[in-house]
């Protein structure tokens, strides 16, 4: 996992998703358009569920999804209210 975090941006080189600072003290992550209220931690761990997802080929098969790999989705999109493959879903898609 390379995923680089500042005091104003995170971002990874194995998705196109970003998140970025306020300036209030609160994060965006732009695969979670609508929630712009997120804390540091939050935006981390939805930059980390972007980037595991940005690991697995978009034509890979369910083989692809490890138990290793949903058990870090699960944890990390729980802190963020949703469930593991609705986090998933979401972050495949493109940012807009």
């Amino acid at each position: 996992m390379s995923l680089t975090i500042t005091d104003e941006a995170m971002r990874s080189p194995d998705t196109p998703h970003t998140a970025r600072h306020r300036g209030d003290g609160t994060w965006e992550v732009s695969w979670l358009p609508k929630r712009t209220q997120l804390d540091r931690n939050q935006a981390i761990s939805a930059m980390s569920i972007a980037e595991w997802v940005g690991q697995i080929p978009a034509d890979a098969g369910p083989e692809a999804y490890s138990e290793t790999f949903w058990v870090n989705i699960d944890g990390w999109a729980a802190e963020l209210g949703l469930t593991g493959p609705d986090a998933v879903a979401r972050a495949s898609e493109p940012p807009s």
